[in-house]
């Protein structure tokens, strides 16, 4: 077997730049910060989103008391509304608004929860889903998204 000096050179040099970049890449990331921060939902709230009067939920949808309503928006026939509130327990939030939704004649058709959201699609004089989650040190966020 021959062997070519010159191609295992040029092999070396054509490697290097690829394992540069790769160790690049594999440095730390985000994620390292936020544990340090104390993970998703408990960072330092910086400026909050502001209220919006234009930010609506259908008639005789449950509210829950202390949200301020913000971000609408329209995909369709979809409603798409976020809320905030003073807390930091978005399970219990997603469970109150479960029970009022139950309250005002609605299906709960599944709910769901993760370490980070909680969620229910509901049924009845419309349609639609509410996520709960962190939005930073004692605030959840809600997106109402309604048909």
């Amino acid at each position: 077997m021959k062997r070519h000096p010159m191609r295992r050179a040029l092999c070396t040099v054509a490697a290097v730049p690829l394992l540069v970049g790769l160790a690049a890449c594999g440095g730390s990331s985000d994620s390292g910060n936020e544990e340090k921060a104390g993970g998703p939902g408990q960072q330092a709230c910086g400026s909050l989103p502001a209220a919006d009067p234009t930010a609506t939920l259908p008639e005789g949808f449950p509210v829950l008391a202390d949200q301020v309503l913000y971000e609408p928006s329209k995909q369709g026939a979809t409603t798409i509304v976020f809320a905030r509130l003073d807390t930091s327990d978005f399970v219990k939030v997603r469970d109150e608004l479960v029970d009022e939704l139950k309250a005002a004649g609605y299906t709960i058709d599944g709910t769901d929860q993760e370490s980070v959201e909680a969620e229910a699609q509901f049924s009845g004089k419309q349609t639609g889903t509410i996520k709960v989650q962190p939005l930073c040190k004692g605030k959840v966020s809600v997106r109402y998204k309604v048909e």
